[in-house]
């Protein structure tokens, strides 16, 4: 297999770059006002609760042609995903202080498995210095947003507003070049000719 170079159409590539700007100014924004964007998220998700678990209490009350335990467990878990997800929305602090909380926790889970990958024995000496300085770094910021959820919040919004920036650079570059790489058989190629 070979790769050919595929130019996007005009207005394809202008689209990419247009949305490439605007999830730019996304990821400004973002930057600017991180206790928005959390919010932001908080709501994206419990909507995102609140009607899965109506779509599951739905296929779980008139799907008949599912086995009577599945529907229960569809009914109960949309239930849950309800409740969960309007709890969110009629208290959005504690929502987002609960969504910071679970990320400082993973995020506390992810150092420690850094640590024990840098301890095992990998060649060479430097690199397990460098992968246990990385589960260090990770562990203390992660207490440190446990410990000031306000910090952890500021945190998660930048780094939500440093992956929309990634994206959006991406789209640009991506409009301005208007290379599409496809794979193509060197067969097809020659018969093509």
């Amino acid at each position: 297999m070979s790769r050919i170079e595929v130019r996007a159409s005009g207005r394809w590539r202008a689209v990419e770059i247009l949305g490439g700007l605007i999830v730019i100014a996304l990821a400004i924004f973002a930057l600017a006002d991180p206790q928005f964007t959390i919010q932001t998220l908080v709501i994206v998700i419990a909507a995102g609760l609140v009607l899965g678990g109506l779509f599951r209490i739905t296929v779980g009350a008139f799907a008949t042609v599912l086995p009577s335990p599945l529907r229960s467990l569809n009914v109960t878990g949309g239930v849950i995903a309800s409740v969960l997800g309007i709890a969110a929305l009629l208290d959005l602090q504690a929502a987002v202080a609960t969504l910071v909380g679970i990320l400082a926790v993973a995020l506390l889970l992810v150092g420690a498995v850094e640590i024990g990958v840098g301890v095992a024995r990998h060649p060479p000496a430097w690199l397990r210095l460098v992968i246990l300085a990385i589960g260090a770094l990770t562990i203390i910021l992660s207490i440190y947003v446990i410990l000031n959820m306000s910090v952890g919040q500021s945190i998660l919004a930048a780094i939500l507003a440093l992956a929309l920036l990634l994206v959006g650079i991406r789209n640009i570059v991506h409009g301005i070049t208007g290379h599409h790489p496809i794979p193509r058989s060197v067969d097809a190629a020659v018969t093509a000719a």
